[in-house]
């Protein structure tokens, strides 16, 4: 098979690129304009929803409370009299001052109107700044007409746009007024000189622009129209947005990319000269240090760096992938090291003198009590347990195993402590024969039963174990004494508990070997409550998914070592 120098392949494919890039810069000046189109229009969009959310959030607050006027609060009821009545007037001095001080609380109104039609009464609260005197009177005088503002409408006067909205009740109608202008301001800020901005009341069907020009049904093909609804009034905020306009600033982006493609090829002989240099130089040397490393030279580094700035970041990260593979191999030393520390804390744990001393302490009791069929069944479980415990060294053991050690060990503690606890298992059939840690149920179990226990009251110890995706969720629950806040907080903390009695490992060695069998995807979690009892929660990933891993990094190890020869 012929192979060609490296000089002849760069050039044939430097040719390769080259040529296909004219005819891709025409479709990628395509797909551009239509990325950046859509990016304009959603960052619009996405003005239009705050604006309008903000509108609604005021609106709601002002609908609920227009709303309890009306239909809830008796406070207004007077206003069914005749105006010259006292508590007329009195209710009707009331409600001014309250949508008065209304105002305060929501700025984008620009004031209220009550409308009082048997008494032909008709005032406004208003925003002095929004509302001038003349269009004042100009509401005021729409107001007085037959028209019903329950289905919202939009007056101007001198130019300034006013939404008017009603609720009415038997005998008072009263509403709020938005200046649309001042909509148009809060959203200007957003838009470009060509955008045109337009409220559409759907039951008047009117169209109201911000703008002295307006987009006819004949134009419409020439706009993308942004539309964004109001919840709480029947309008609709619309955002016109000229297509030519936003085309336009792509095109000079798009003659650019053709024009570089073109101008690849004009500087094609000064690429050449240049290549030597900046590249084929730089490859020789990473060659070369490739073959002194296959040649058992692992001692080899690139002194001389090249002047180009990625080949040298090529160059100086191979030295430190070197010194990095030196310092695996005594970091996996250490590993080592740390595994068989953490072997025997687990192995110190598995022993337990404690449960060996006290086992000999009943056992003597028993004997001076003369229950030799208890001594009986004591001894038998006993030897099941420290069979199991000494024995089994494995890694992984059945959730059967465990749970049938758990059963043994709670006899034992059964005889010591009669009618002190008992344990449920919660456990579907097809999870028996799931693997797990060994031990790492039954000292949650073994906690519950030494330091739980309620004098006089027998607790309850449930275990439950559930299979979700490729997940096992562990639970373990006591109705036990429940552990201090103090101390609960030391054991989330990861610390090891320190009293009295010595140094206590166990929940601190369980969720090490979690994390050293499972890494980040071993979750643990501890909950408790004085007098109340406390609940251990572990996840872990199913074993036959763990052994899937294990075999895909040993897979891409194989492939990596392959490469490498």
């Amino acid at each position: 098979m012929k192979r060609y120098t490296l000089k002849f392949q760069i050039i044939l494919l430097f040719f390769l690129i080259s040529l296909p890039a004219l005819a891709l810069s025409l479709a990628a000046s395509r797909v551009n304009m239509k990325e950046a189109q859509e990016q304009v229009v959603n960052a619009k969009q996405n003005s239009m929803k705050m604006l309008v959310k903000q509108y609604d959030t005021s609106l709601e607050a002002i609908e609920n409370y227009i709303q309890l006027t009306l239909y809830a609060d008796n406070t207004y009821a007077a206003l069914r009299f005749g105006e010259k009545d006292s508590r007329y007037q009195q209710a009707r001095v009331w409600l001014r001052d309250d949508l008065d001080n209304l105002l305060k609380y929501f700025p984008l109104a620009a004031g209220f109107y009550v409308r009082i039609p048997h008494n032909n009464d008709i005032y406004i609260v208003k925003q002095l700044d929004k509302i001038p005197l003349e269009a004042q009177e100009f509401l005021e005088e729409n107001l007085s007409g037959e028209e019903d503002y329950s289905n919202p409408d939009i007056l101007e006067c001198d130019g300034v746009q006013y939404l008017l909205k009603s609720y009415k009740s038997k005998y008072v109608e009263l509403g709020y007024i938005l200046q649309l202008d001042e909509l148009w301001e809060q959203f200007r800020n957003s838009m470009e000189i060509q955008d045109m901005l337009a409220v559409r009341l759907p039951g008047r069907d009117k169209h109201i622009f911000f703008s002295e020009n307006t987009v006819g049904n004949d134009k419409m093909s020439r706009y993308t129209i942004l539309e964004e609804n109001f919840s709480h009034v029947d309008a609709r905020l619309e955002l016109f947005l000229p297509t030519n306009s936003m085309a336009g600033r792509i095109s000079v982006r798009d003659r650019l990319i053709l024009y570089s493609s073109i101008l690849l090829l004009v500087l094609l002989p000064i690429f050449m000269l240049l290549l030597r240099q900046v590249f084929i130089v730089p490859m020789n040397h990473i060659s070369c240090a490739m073959q002194e490393i296959l040649n058992g030279n692992t001692e080899y580094r690139i002194q001389q760096f090249s002047k180009t700035r990625e080949f040298s970041q090529i160059e100086q990260a191979f030295n430190r992938m070197l010194n990095y593979s030196q310092d695996l191999k005594i970091e996996a030393y250490e590993l080592k090291l740390e595994k068989e520390k953490e072997q025997l804390i687990n192995l110190k744990l598995q022993i337990n003198p404690h449960l060996l001393l006290n086992s000999l302490n009943t056992i003597y009791s028993l004997t001076m009590n003369n229950k030799i069929e208890e001594i009986r069944d004591f001894s038998i479980n006993l030897s099941k347990y420290f069979r199991y415990a000494l024995r089994n060294t494995s890694e992984f053991v059945t959730i059967q195993s465990e749970i049938d050690f758990i059963k043994v060990y709670s006899k034992v503690q059964k005889i010591r402590y009669p009618n002190a606890f008992y344990i449920m298992f919660d456990v579907d059939e097809e999870l028996m024969e799931e693997r797990i840690p060994p031990l790492i149920i039954q000292n949650f179990v073994e906690n519950s039963t030494k330091y739980a226990l309620k004098p006089g009251e027998e607790i309850e110890i449930l275990v439950i174990i559930r299979k979700s995706d490729s997940t096992l969720r562990i639970s373990i629950c006591d109705s036990g004494r429940g552990i201090d806040e103090k101390l609960l907080e030391q054991i989330s903390c990861g610390q090891i508990i320190c009293d009295s009695r010595g140094r206590h490992v166990g929940i601190w060695n369980c969720v090490k070997r979690l994390h050293s069998f499972y890494g980040e995807e071993a979750r643990f979690h501890i909950t408790s409550r004085k007098g109340e009892g406390t609940q251990v929660w572990i996840q872990i990933p199913c074993r036959s998914n763990v052994e899937e891993k294990d075999e895909g990094r040993k897979e891409k190890c194989d492939e990596s070592v392959d490469s490498g020869r």
